[in-house]
């Protein structure tokens, strides 16, 4: 018998700083990012996708994996008002936010490894950010930062996500918020200092005043 590791709700985890951990400790792991995973957005009234079925060992697993990945994400969904949720892996799907509904699902595997998973994590909470802190003025900026000021911010309809400014945006969030090797932008190179690159806010340690200077 199987268990859905859909719907799973995760309470709130302890903050850690995730730029403690080197990038070097990241790359001895040995093991490389996936090239096909992707986060979305997931527009409203889009049918939601299909997470695989797992065992309930299998299943408890993907959670632990999530556990660890917390640990390497310096920002946690709550800060932001979104809930994370847990399911089971789609092909070509890392993650999915719901800026409706408020919540961030990140479909894993047992076998996933915890920094990809903290990318995947940091990635969907750069769309959350974008959802609810930046402004139109603020996404011009960016896109003239990272030297594309004609890029389109939202993917078009079956776009990849990271040939938008939007997934750009999070790619570029997840590197200055979690202990992260992994990059999958096709907008723009990756920035030697992705911190830099967003609004003031988006580099805070703690993104739960949302009075903070952009």
């Amino acid at each position: 018998m199987t268990a859905r590791a859909a719907e799973v709700m995760v309470p709130p985890a302890p903050r850690r700083l995730a730029r403690t951990v080197g990038l070097a400790a990241l790359a001895a792991l040995g093991v490389a990012a996936s090239a096909v995973a992707f986060g979305a957005v997931r527009p409203a009234g889009e049918a939601a996708p299909q997470p695989a079925r797992l065992a309930p060992a299998d299943a408890a697993a993907a959670r632990a994996v999530v556990a660890q990945a917390r640990q390497l994400v310096a920002v946690t969904p709550a800060e932001l008002g979104y809930r994370l949720r847990i399911a089971g892996p789609v092909a070509g799907l890392r993650g999915q936010t719901d800026n409706a509904a408020r919540t961030i699902t990140l479909f894993v595997g047992p076998r996933d490894a915890a920094y990809v998973v903290a990318h995947d994590l940091a990635h969907e909470l750069g769309h959350a950010y974008d959802a609810t802190r930046m402004s139109a003025g603020q996404r011009a900026a960016y896109l003239r930062a990272r030297g594309v000021p004609g890029a389109a911010w939202a993917p078009d309809a079956g776009a990849s996500d990271y040939r938008s400014g939007a997934g750009d945006f999070a790619e570029v969030f997840a590197l200055c918020q979690a202990a992260s090797s992994v990059y999958r932008s096709r907008l723009a190179p990756r920035p030697q200092d992705p911190c830099a690159v967003l609004p003031k806010s988006a580099r805070d340690g703690n993104l739960g005043d949302v009075g903070g200077s952009r």
